[in-house]
């Protein structure tokens, strides 16, 4: 919560003649009064150099305001317009998630990025697929992971069913209220700005959640540490949701680097390991 704009203010001077200007006009309008008296044509003829004197400089001080009155203003520069879309067909998923990964590691080779991009394969297909016009369309698909069964879907603390990385701490408490009604249980919130990582660990450990939103550094940290588990994974979504600037998590350069990590390092990894069933989803 614009990427806001900055006014500022410009000063002018004003320049002011002397006494000495306005006492030479005073005898052009007095001349017929003031014939017989003798010290004022004295007086005349030596105020009348100073007024010339004292007036060349303001037709040249006119001229120079004049450029200033009409210079035009200069140009702020404007924010990024353009709109993303995620594509609705899951190979173009893939291939606009890839493209944002070769940028994140332009000094690997095409064999090397083939080794860890995503496929098809990777993708989350849900039993029912929601609508994408829809407003509810976040919590709908979210909804679909969400499981009561036994076995493998047994609740486990720091094991969360549906993990949602966005690009900021406000997107994050966005969706945690909008998820809510998803689960009975609390909606983990994994973000660095005003919570320890000390907290968000003791929650994890100590608590169950069946769904978790946080940011790609701050998820990075806890899965790497292993307090946030994927071992009950069934859906990773990555919120393509643009700000006030129409930045998105995959094209930030605060946050492409972890996110891209998540799946290099750990995501794919453990998604190559049977026990493993969850999928990966742009929304």
């Amino acid at each position: 919560m614009a990427r806001n704009t900055d006014d500022s203010d410009d000063l002018q001077n004003d320049f002011d003649l002397d006494d000495s200007f306005s006492e030479s006009s005073e005898p052009e309008q007095q001349s017929e009064p003031a014939a017989n008296a003798k010290p004022e044509p004295k007086a005349k003829s030596k105020s009348e150099p100073k007024a010339k004197s004292k007036s060349e400089p303001k037709p040249e001080t006119q001229k120079h305001k004049q450029p200033s009155a009409v210079s035009a203003p200069t140009k702020k520069p404007k924010l990024g317009t353009k709109k993303f879309t995620v594509p609705a067909s899951l190979a173009d998923q893939c291939t606009l998630w890839n493209k944002y990964m070769h940028k994140t590691y332009p000094a690997l080779t095409q064999l090397e990025l083939t080794d860890i991009q995503l496929t098809p394969s990777h993708m989350y297909v849900p039993s029912t697929e929601p609508s994408r016009d829809s407003t509810s369309y976040v919590h709908d698909l979210v909804q679909t992971a969400m499981s009561t069964g036994k076995g493998k879907n047994k609740v486990m603390h720091g094991a969360p069913q549906a993990l949602i990385i966005c690009s900021s701490a406000l997107r994050v408490v966005e969706l945690v209220k909008m998820l809510r009604v998803v689960t009975k249980r609390p909606v983990a919130k994994l973000f660095s700005r005003h919570i320890k990582i000390d907290t968000q660990k003791k929650m994890l450990e100590e608590g169950a959640a069946d769904v978790a939103v946080g940011t790609p550094n701050r998820v990075l940290r806890l899965l790497r540490n292993g307090d946030l588990k994927v071992n009950r994974l069934k859906l990773v979504a990555i919120d393509c949701w643009q700000d006030e600037k129409m930045r998105v998590v995959v094209d930030m350069d605060d946050t492409r680097s972890d996110l891209f990590a998540i799946w290099r390092d750990v995501l794919l990894p453990a998604s190559k390991t049977p026990d493993y069933n969850f999928k990966l989803r742009l929304m």
